[in-house]
């Protein structure tokens, strides 16, 4: 029973972060997580990763109309 539940857990757990990392939601946690690793390189505050993404989203050129 116990074993079936821990299973299951982690199941839910790894859909979760799944999830998370398809809809960009675990973005700024995957950023600090590699600027971390990088020596020297100072970890933007979630607001200016925000704005840098959005940034970089928006300043490419759009073929939509």
């Amino acid at each position: 029973m116990h074993e079936a539940r821990r299973q299951f857990q982690s199941v839910l757990r790894n859909f979760w972060r799944g999830l998370r990392q398809w809809c960009g939601d675990s973005a700024y946690e995957t950023y600090v997580a590699c600027a971390r690793r990088r020596n020297g390189r100072e970890v933007l505050t979630p607001a200016e990763f925000y704005v840098e993404q959005l940034n970089r989203r928006y300043s490419r050129p759009n073929r939509c109309c």
